[in-house]
């Protein structure tokens, strides 16, 4: 049975101010639960100064799936620990018939990106009763490309490698979005360094958007948020996309992502389909694609990068060295790591932590991808790492039951038990990926990256895991 989900828009009656969203749904007591919905774009409005359009209405109905995604815990409202079913009805929109065009595309893409079942029901927004002020001005034209900029590694290089190509009087733009607040702390400590060294100094702005369920009192809160995140990307592209429009009609949105981690091949059976992480899988990317080409908006999402691992963009920004002393002074200060705020299963403790400025686990596939870069640059070090999976204290890889062993256990099963063309492809055919063409180029890339995987491992590894997958 779906869980119901209605939205209720109330105007702020100060008009300089947009209005608030609110969730009210019955959680599993059939008690009526309201959760009000963070939502600053202050700074994209004031670039783009819309609420009319159909770029504005799909970044309405992002915000909203983002947080029903993040209040509806999987494991509490579906029948099966994982797949839910929701309804959304009265989502507030300028242009209600276009994107009713769009709804089955729509929910069959979010439905891929989430691994639910998704039923979007939109409303005619008569007003958002806003009428807003800006505190700035910018010159779109200025701004030859728009780029995705979360703070991690592969966003940081996508950054790095846009700014580069610049003429003088050209800028980009990064998009960014913020919720807990960590992935600003990110944001900031790259562009401060930046700064500091006057790095690609006039080349870029930042347009944050600030934007997730609005806190209340723990008292208050009975149940538990769902914590995965899988329709951040969402929202992420329609802040990007609602951007972009506005600049013109035909800019592509650039989504720094390397390809290893968008296939997000399963390395088990246990977490094929929808327990596979898909926020930026190249089936998503075409399903959105398609919704957007309905609702009327030309502009494309490009990943430069969907035919690289993240070693491979390390030692392309490399090869520069002028690239390669700026990415050094960087890197550090950009974050990977899926669990960072699970620090009390890390090996170091403490002051530790807080003196070496630790922010990875080291136990994630994130964080095990990022160490594969660093390795292909030389950076490889256990410094700003919680847990080295090599020489674990806490950490035992012989302890199947530890949650942090698993992702490092199922990488290599993988690499010592499936890591084959015909298994690949099986795995991508699963996933949406038809087209021969992009078949043969994502199972060559997948063998590729799991190739520099295990050059990590014969040069970083003790015996025993060396012999695991047969080196």
């Amino acid at each position: 049975m779906a869980t119901g989900v209605n939205i209720v828009y109330t105007p702020n009656q100060d008009s300089r101010k947009f209005g608030d969203f609110t969730l009210r749904f019955q959680n599993l007591n059939g008690e009526e639960v309201s959760r009000a919905i963070n939502f600053d774009f202050q700074q994209l409005w004031e670039f783009a100064q819309d609420t009319e359009s159909n770029a504005f209405d799909m970044l309405i109905m992002a915000l909203i799936v983002y947080n029903t995604d993040r209040v509806l815990n999987r494991y509490l409202y579906s029948e099966d620990g994982w797949r839910r079913s929701i309804r959304i009805a009265n989502i507030p929109v300028r242009n209600k018939q276009q994107m009713d065009n769009a709804k089955r595309q729509l929910d069959d893409a979010i439905s891929f990106l989430t691994g639910d079942d998704w039923d979007i029901n939109f409303v005619e927004a008569l007003d958002f009763g806003f009428n807003g002020v800006p505190r700035r001005t910018y010159i779109p034209q200025e701004f030859k490309k728009v780029v995705l900029f979360s703070g991690g590694l592969d966003s940081l290089i996508g950054f790095m490698d846009n700014a580069s190509a610049l003429a003088e009087d050209e800028k980009i733009l990064l998009v960014s979005h913020m919720d807990l607040g960590k992935e600003a702390n990110d944001q900031d400590d790259i562009l401060d360094v930046c700064e500091r060294y006057r790095f690609f100094n006039g080349k870029y702005e930042q347009i944050r958007m600030k934007a997730g369920l609005k806190k209340i009192r723990r008292t208050q809160d009975s149940f538990s948020y769902e914590s995965t995140f899988r329709s951040r990307s969402l929202l992420f592209f329609a802040a990007g996309i609602y951007l972009a429009h506005h600049i013109d009609f035909n800019m592509e949105l650039i989504v720094p992502e390397n390809g290893t981690i968008s296939l997000n091949i399963p390395l088990d059976e246990g977490r094929r389909s929808a327990c596979s992480t898909r926020t930026t899988h190249p089936t998503f990317i075409r399903k959105f694609q398609e919704v957007l080409s309905m609702v009327g908006i030309a502009n494309r999402l490009v990943n430069p990068y969907r035919l690289k691992s993240k070693a491979d963009m390390m030692s392309d920004c490399c090869k520069y060295p002028m690239k390669k002393a700026i990415l050094d002074k960087l890197y550090p200060q950009s974050c990977s790591c899926a669990k960072r705020g699970h620090n009390i299963f890390w090996d170091k403790e403490g002051t530790q932590i807080a003196a070496d400025h630790i922010s990875h686990c080291g136990m994630c596939l994130p964080c095990l991808y990022r160490r594969v870069a660093l390795h292909a640059v030389g950076w490889d070090s256990e410094r700003y790492l919680g847990t080295d999976v090599f020489n674990g204290t806490k950490y035992d890889l012989h302890i199947r039951s530890q949650k942090r062993t698993w992702d490092f256990n199922a990488l290599l099963n993988f690499i010592s038990r499936r890591m084959n063309e015909d298994t690949i492809r099986t795995e991508l055919i699963a996933n949406g990926i038809r087209d021969k063409r992009e078949l043969d180029e994502y199972t060559e890339l997948a063998m590729h990256s799991y190739e520099q995987v295990k050059d990590w491992i014969a040069a970083k590894a003790p015996a025993e895991i060396k012999h695991r997958i047969g080196l």
